[in-house]
């Protein structure tokens, strides 16, 4: 079996443990015609695990096949249950770390959003980068920020910061070392540089063998040991490691530290080995049960929809054959979806109140943890014989709370 350099740690015995075929490249990349949709390339995926740090990576990762533009629609904001987590953790970061009348930048900033709640919570003069972001859509304010569509690099002109945060973006870096190392040259002892970084948990991926949550633009997978072993190895001193949003974040806290001893990493004292050498029956297994409740609820005569139309649903309907004859829409609150299709299976994305008629007899939430709002969406539309069910609910409490504080892992 060929083994491959991890680019993590840079050890060259990581092996593939699960393949997919022919997924599309970009999730959330939409479009106004189903042709379009249709054309849009696909790519491999191998994931591999390092048994040094940790770290898993789609090893079949091409950087030309996934590009990021103001068309792709990844936001969040729409949401009243992620926008009320996201307040929490703004709050949080200011009060905690006193970032009040500082500089602020934010590395993968979206349309801007919580880059906009940093600066007018502390008064803070804000930089965002990413190539996605739309000016048209940054809403009215007295927030200080300059926002510059492009990539963060180790080319990018910037100078040293109080505050980094970089949120839901690393995973879709596939020379984290690299980029970490670029960060740690911006980030200033002298200031005091608080660095804070948020991806996905693969454990819980692992865990519950969420196939949904593997794609293209994820190239990168972090638990607690490999996203801390790339912050050491870079030059920070970890302050600390936590889970929220149901344990589906995985957060790490740093600062720039002139000394390499400090924190070994074996302290946090983890162990994938068991998780990963399951996790490709672990998948099937659950897209062939997901296949099977497709099957029987679209041969009972009943409507199906997918609520959630972003890279979970892209990824569902990748993995479960079953779907595709059953399904015909996506739900999305986010309007600037609606009317668009996704890459793949070529679905319409459809706005809530397209179900007052439309009346489903099925509806799968693409994440458990909006299963309250998504009930209190179709009462409100009088879809009350519609059955909800949510994908990986079973082991994460019904998906019907957010932790509104991390758990912490390792302080």
């Amino acid at each position: 079996m060929a083994t491959y350099e991890c680019p993590n740690c840079g050890h060259e015995r990581a092996r593939s443990f699960h393949h997919i075929s022919g997924v599309p490249v970009n999730s959330c990349l939409l479009f106004g015609d189903p042709g379009a949709a249709h054309k849009l390339p696909a790519g491999d995926i191998d994931l591999a695990f390092c048994p040094d740090c940790s770290f898993i990576f789609n090893a079949a990762w091409k950087p030309d096949r996934t590009t990021y533009s103001t068309e792709y629609e990844e936001t969040q904001g729409f949401s009243p249950t992620f926008t009320a987590f996201q307040g929490e953790q703004a709050r949080d970061l200011v009060n905690r770390y006193g970032v009040f009348d500082k500089d602020v930048v934010e590395i993968g900033c979206g349309k801007g959003e919580f880059l906009t709640l940093l600066c007018e919570l502390g008064r803070n003069r804000g930089i965002g980068y990413d190539p996605s972001f739309v000016p048209e859509r940054r809403q009215p304010g007295s927030a200080d920020i300059v926002f510059k569509q492009e990539y963060f690099s180790e080319e990018s002109v910037q100078g040293p910061v109080d505050l980094i945060c970089c949120r839901m973006t690393l995973e879709h870096v596939s020379r984290t070392r690299a980029f970490v190392q670029a960060v740690r040259r911006i980030a200033s002892p002298q200031r005091g540089t608080i660095v804070v970084f948020q991806v996905p948990d693969v454990r819980r991926i692992l865990d519950e063998g969420a196939f949904w949550d593997i794609y293209y633009e994820h190239c990168s997978y972090f638990s607690p040991r490999s996203l801390a072993h790339v912050f050491h190895d870079a030059g920070f001193e970890i302050l600390r490691v936590s889970t929220g949003f149901n344990d589906q974040y995985l957060t790490i806290e740093a600062r720039p530290s002139s000394s390499t001893a400090a924190r070994p990493i074996a302290s946090l004292g983890e162990d994938l080995a068991l998780s990963v050498a399951s996790f490709d029956k672990r998948a099937r297994r659950r897209a062939a049960q997901w296949a099977s409740i497709m099957r029987v609820s679209g041969q009972a005569g009943g409507r199906i929809v997918l609520w959630g139309s972003g890279s979970k649903a892209v990824a569902f309907l990748s993995a479960v054959a079953d779907a595709n004859g059953h399904i015909q829409y996506l739900v999305d609150i986010n309007p600037h979806r609606w009317g668009k299709f996704v890459p793949g299976n070529v679905k319409q994305i459809v706005g809530p109140e397209f179900l007052a008629e439309y009346r489903p007899g099925l509806v799968v939430a693409m994440n458990p943890v909006y299963r309250q709002e998504i009930a209190a969406d179709l009462r409100r539309l009088g879809c009350f014989n519609a059955r909800l069910l949510a994908l990986g609910e079973s082991s994460a409490d019904s998906g019907s709370r957010f932790d509104a504080t991390f758990r912490v892992v390792r302080a």
